[in-house]
């Protein structure tokens, strides 16, 4: 390979790598930005769900504290106007024990000013809902309890315990808010009795190699158990992280392709171009080495003629005028091949299909091969089908089945054993010709059929060709519509198949 092709393909190397790596590092620093994104998604999600679901156990436990102020047999409700203030103040007072009560004249009660009348049972339930309320705000939601009376502190207490923080409640919650976010990732809580909601660095390789993601931990407010701090710990979010970066990440991976491709293509491209360098020097030195043997044996002959008085005997000066005729000839038949070169480049002839006896054919061709080879041939020819007629142009199928029938015994030692059948298949009647020839290595096979392409054998080719027979061959098929096939073993021959339409 020449060095400025060598140094081509190092640069595109160089700069295609250069490329593949900006392409990674983007991607891998875009990855990092949306999975820092997705757990700052899932810390406020969890956050939102905790609140959630604390303040659904409150309205729970502050429903349940209204009804329990209606019940009478527990507790009194009574109201009495105060003037100083101007406004009526409501009394609760446990029904056992009346000393224990507490009034609304230090709480929140604005816009719930009459008097409570006995038997006024939906002002009552206003006054048993502003209480309740009131607890909630200033008792449960700050996580105490005031034994305001004893009963009610113990029924609150009873309760809080009762409706205490739960993950099972918690779950459905946290769900809601991930979708809300289009998050569905697995998730697990992480149930602690001490923890900080500040250092996340005390968590162990096995855990986070389960879950990467952890949020920050909230406390629970138990009222007892070692479940006293909570966290979520999520699983590789590669597939949200996949998703949010969409188009983007598709588009990274395509130009990727196409980088990794470009350079498969050229270095193919280059690696092409040498194998065709390679074949156009190998026909030019073996369609030089034929001019050259012609036109050597005429030089010779008329520097005989011209030179050693050969033109005073008229035997030898017709002898060697006849070779010089022989020889000349021989050139023009080379320049004709050498011309027709461009008919194969352009494909350039015309096929005029006519129905052909298939088997009378055949068996023509392969009788004027056997009289005209010199070589002793031994052939079988067999038609599976009980189709005699095909559409074909008769010139062109003959020259396809001349040109294998050709290397055939060309490639074959001193006898010749082909045999030839025909097949249908798939709506293609198949010509198969099988040869006990030298074989084609399997490396050599795809390219048996390019243009100047000859099996390499050094600078020597014992049988004389230019590489352009199976190509016209392939040319000519393709041009019926039809495929070629070839199978071959080195030592073991070589089977040609020409497929042509019915």
């Amino acid at each position: 390979m020449p060095k400025s092709t060598r140094f081509v393909i190092v640069v595109c190397a160089i700069a295609i790598a250069m490329v593949l790596l900006l392409q990674f590092y983007w991607v891998k620093n875009y990855y990092a930005v949306n999975q820092a994104t997705f757990e700052k998604e899932v810390n406020m999600a969890f956050e939102d769900a905790l609140k959630k679901e604390f303040s659904l156990r409150c309205d729970t436990i502050q429903q349940l504290i209204a009804k329990r102020l209606m019940d009478t047999t527990e507790f009194r409700i009574t109201s009495l106007f105060d003037t100083i203030q101007g406004k009526h103040i409501f009394t609760i007072a446990n029904a056992h024990k009346p000393g224990q009560k507490f009034s609304s004249s230090a709480l929140s009660f604005r816009g719930v000013n009459k008097a409570l009348m006995p038997g006024d049972t939906a002002f009552k339930w206003t006054i048993a809902r502003r209480f309740a309320y009131t607890l909630r705000t200033e008792d449960l939601q700050n996580h105490v309890v005031y034994y305001r009376t004893q009963n009610l502190g113990g029924f609150m207490v009873d309760n809080v315990n009762k409706y205490d923080f739960d993950t099972t409640r918690l779950r459905p919650v946290l769900i809601h808010y991930l979708k809300d976010r289009n998050i569905d990732i697995p998730f697990h809580f992480y149930l602690r009795e001490a923890d900080s909601t500040m250092n996340r660095s005390h968590f162990s390789e096995k855990l986070l190699s389960h879950y990467p993601i952890v949020t920050k931990a909230y406390p629970t407010y138990k009222q007892s158990g070692k479940e006293q701090y909570v966290r979520a710990m999520f699983s590789n979010p590669f597939s949200y992280i996949v998703g949010r970066m969409g188009l983007m990440f598709a588009g990274s991976l395509l130009l990727i392709a196409l980088v990794a491709f470009s350079l498969i293509y050229l270095l193919h491209t280059l690696f092409r171009e040498k194998r065709l360098s390679a074949i156009k020097n190998d026909f030019i030195s073996n369609i030089t080495h034929e001019f050259k043997t012609p036109i050597a044996t005429a030089s010779a002959a008329i520097e005989a003629l011209t030179g050693f008085g050969v033109l005073d005997d008229p035997e030898k000066a017709r002898r060697y005028l006849s070779h010089s005729k022989s020889e000349l000839e021989k050139l023009a038949g080379l320049v004709d091949k050498v011309l027709s070169i461009s008919m194969y480049e352009s494909l350039d002839f015309n096929i005029k299909p006519e129905p052909i006896d298939i088997d009378a054919k055949i068996n023509e061709l392969l009788t004027c091969t056997v009289a005209l080879s010199g070589k002793e041939i031994n052939w079988d020819y067999i038609n599976n089908t009980g189709i005699n007629t095909i559409m074909a142009d008769d010139l062109y199928f003959e020259h396809a089945v001349n040109n294998i029938v050709d290397n055939a015994l060309k490639y074959s030692g001193g006898k010749v054993q082909l045999q030839v059948s025909v097949d249908i298949k798939s709506d293609f009647l198949i010509l198969m010709i099988k040869d006990n020839g030298i074989g084609i290595a399997a490396a050599d096979l795809p390219m048996v059929f390019e243009k100047f392409y000859r099996v390499p054998s050094g600078n020597l080719h014992k049988v004389k060709g230019h590489g352009l027979g199976l190509n016209y061959v392939k040319s000519i098929v393709e041009r019926h519509k039809g495929w070629c096939k070839i199978e071959s073993e080195p030592g073991k021959g070589t089977i040609f198949s020409l497929a042509w339409p019915l």
